[in-house]
């Protein structure tokens, strides 16, 4: 990054936008390229596009495979995309471009899941450094003057800047209805409002729900399985800049069989306050409901599907406790089976569904006869289940 850094300055030097971009393979340089907009007269003509073009030349190969791609300045559309026909398996970028990035700003198309290549993006890296470049750039620029159009960065605003001296804001941990739309808090609704950055499993998801109360001006993010460790990065680099982050799952509380676990370990550890507000689980909202004894609870999560499963329930079964764990509703009478061949046929069982929906129902039996009745309806169930299982009888 530190040669990007120096590639950008020479952008400067030749009255370019100041962004520079490298590409590495196996510790060597393949290419080296700085924004030539204004020298080429070319709108194309960005760093990426650059640094790519001349490593492909290198190579004699149009993907680059096992390269890492440096720049100072979060790629636009127009690169991303040639980022991704280029194959290039890991991008990392120092500057966010709130206004055209398309890395995690205004578009996530470098690890996009419905494109058939995705890449590793890594931020913050030398952030500060390639912020104060642009902004000393756009500094020297009379506001009248429109800048150059590497990233498309305007002049008066031109990226994400760290403040110093500010405090770090907490990361808020925001939980959503898991089902009613009317379950959401005030407070969950306040925060979500106030919001720089929400991070959330589905942006799909979670933009269709942030509709139904008026819509946010909030930035959506994902933060999935497969991208997680990541973003939580980004994450703890966006609250030390100051912005107002809040983290939620597609439903119920984050870090609760679902993303979010990871990123409040993160920041704890890094020192960054945790604000957890109250709210919907599926799991609390099930064992209320079930009536059975909640003096001493031991929730779960999902069952193994596969190797280990008839050990994991027998050690859970030998807990004093009334156990909490979800499972597919399509799996349901495989759980009953396996809970009978663990012993636990005559274990009181509920079967909580569509919780706060329509049609919410609470099933009730031994495991036995909670089999029974899951195979006269045809093997399964509609709907999300959580599973409550009563203690042995003494």
């Amino acid at each position: 990054m530190a040669m990007a850094l120096d590639a950008a300055r020479d952008a400067a030097s030749a009255g370019d936008v100041p962004v520079g971009c490298v590409i590495v393979r196996d510790d060597t340089i393949i290419s080296v390229g700085s924004n030539e907009v204004e020298r080429r007269a070319d709108p194309t003509a960005h760093a990426e596009m650059v640094a790519i073009q001349r490593a492909t030349e290198s190579l004699g190969s149009k993907f680059l495979d096992n390269c890492t791609l440096y720049v100072t300045l979060e790629p636009c559309a127009m690169c991303a995309g040639a980022i991704v026909l280029a194959r290039l398996p890991t991008v990392v970028y120092g500057a966010d471009d709130n206004k055209t990035g398309a890395a995690r700003s205004l578009y996530e198309i470098l690890d996009d899941r419905r494109l058939n290549h995705r890449c590793v993006v890594r931020t913050g890296i030398l952030e500060q450094e390639s912020s104060a470049l642009l902004k000393d750039f756009f500094a020297k620029v009379p506001r009248s003057v429109p800048s150059a159009d590497q990233g498309g960065v305007a002049a008066t605003a031109p990226v994400n800047t760290v403040v110093s001296g500010l405090p770090t804001t907490p990361l808020r941990i925001v939980p959503t209805p898991i089902g009613n739309i009317e379950d959401i808090t005030v407070r969950g609704l306040k925060a979500l409002r106030s919001a720089d950055v929400i991070v959330c499993e589905d942006t799909r998801h979670t933009g269709q729900l942030l509709k139904r109360y008026g819509g946010v001006a909030a930035r959506l993010v994902s933060n999935h399985e497969h991208n997680e460790e990541q973003r939580t990065t980004e994450i703890m680099s966006l609250l030390r800049s100051g912005k107002n982050v809040c983290l939620v799952s597609d439903a119920g509380m984050p870090g609760i069989s679902d993303p979010g676990h990871r990123a409040i370990v993160a920041c704890r550890a890094a020192g960054i306050p945790v604000e957890v507000l109250p709210g919907a689980s599926a799991a609390v909202t099930a064992v209320v409901g079930s009536g059975l004894p909640t003096d001493r609870i031991l929730f779960v999560g999902f069952p193994p599907q596969k190797k280990g499963r008839q050990a994991w329930l027998l050690d859970v079964l030998s807990t004093r406790a009334t156990i909490v764990l979800y499972e597919s509703p399509y799996r349901i009478d495989g759980l009953l089976e396996d809970l009978i061949a663990a012993g636990g046929g005559d274990r009181t069982v509920v079967v909580a569904r569509e919780l706060t929906k329509l049609h919410e129902e609470y099933l009730q039996g031994t495991s036995e006869t909670l089999r029974r009745e899951v195979a006269r309806r045809g093997g399964g169930l509609k709907g999300e289940c959580v599973v409550i299982i009563g203690q042995a009888e003494d």
